[in-house]
């Protein structure tokens, strides 16, 4: 399983922060590689995208579905699991590099742990246990104060 994190509605100029944000998701799916939180059904990838709601709309739920994927030298299908958790660009691009990945943490456990995933895949999917790695994550990895 593959965690991406996504910066949807940024502005350009701000593309060294996005890169910055994106390399959080990464080490965050470097972290979780090889944990599995899921039984009976298929789970690629877990996406985050973070929305700026000043130009966009987020969706109130996750999303379970299948989406093509780019990324492989064949056509592919995966099925994805999405959460979009807003985040106005005016408060991130103040945010300092130092307090960045606890301002991702704290926006990312909020949503988290407010919504459920969808009823499809709700009794296959360990949600707590993925909370509490996120969050082990944050706290004892990137030494984010969460709470």
């Amino acid at each position: 399983m593959e965690i991406k994190f996504v910066l949807e509605g940024f502005y350009y100029e701000y593309s060294v922060l996005i890169n910055k944000a994106e390399h959080i998701g990464e080490e965050l799916n470097n972290f979780l590689l090889g944990k599995n939180y899921i039984t009976d059904i298929q789970l690629d990838e877990i996406s985050f995208y973070f929305i700026d709601i000043e130009h966009l709309k987020c969706r109130v739920r996750p999303k379970y579905m299948p989406v093509h994927d780019v990324t492989k030298a064949y056509e592919a299908y995966v099925m994805a699991l999405f959460f979009e958790i807003p985040m106005p660009e005016t408060e991130f691009i103040k945010v300092s590099d130092e307090d960045r990945p606890t301002y991702i943490g704290k926006a990312l456990m909020k949503v988290l742990e407010s919504q459920n995933v969808p009823t499809k895949i709700r009794k296959q999917f360990d949600r707590e246990r993925f909370i509490a790695d996120v969050r082990d994550f944050f706290v004892n990895v990137k030494g984010c104060k969460l709470d």
